[in-house]
């Protein structure tokens, strides 16, 4: 999942966070919760950045970092 908060305005790249998730609804909703209490954003001010996010790891040449968040319990 990728998600842009308010950085975007100061032209920062979005974070991307590698979840576990039954759906792809609940990795939504995982991602955003994760974003929101660790880089202190309120939840009106995120965008789901739609092109980068999909079902698997990036791929090792994907150019840019990610987040694995995998192991942490988010529920």
């Amino acid at each position: 999942m990728t998600v842009a908060g308010t950085e975007r305005f100061d032209g920062e790249a979005p974070y991307t966070w590698v979840v576990e998730a039954a759906d792809m609804g609940s990795a939504i909703r995982k991602a955003v919760a994760y974003h929101t209490c660790s880089v202190d954003q309120r939840l009106c001010d995120l965008e789901v950045d739609v092109p980068r996010t999909f079902e698997g790891l990036p791929s090792a040449d994907c150019g840019y970092a990610w987040n694995d968040l995998r192991a942490e319990a988010l529920d």
